[in-house]
């Protein structure tokens, strides 16, 4: 996540805890993926967490525009 660069106007789309994101979406967007990297130790990640640890590194990289 870290090694992408993140643009104004960039879409998070976060799929369940359970299953990720449909098929769909995944065959629809190829090249836009990422993921977190995790243990072996842990199964999935809270949604929460995930969305927090992503959203934080797109508004790093973009400046923290729009925030006080």
């Amino acid at each position: 996540y870290t090694d992408l660069t993140f643009q104004d106007g960039d879409f998070l789309v976060f799929g369940k805890e359970t299953k990720g994101l449909a098929p769909e979406i995944l065959a629809e967007h190829p090249d836009s993926l990422m993921r977190l990297p995790m243990t072996d130790a842990v199964r999935s990640l809270n949604l929460s967490n995930a969305a927090a640890i992503v959203l934080f590194e797109a508004l790093r990289q973009t400046g923290f525009q729009e925030l006080s």
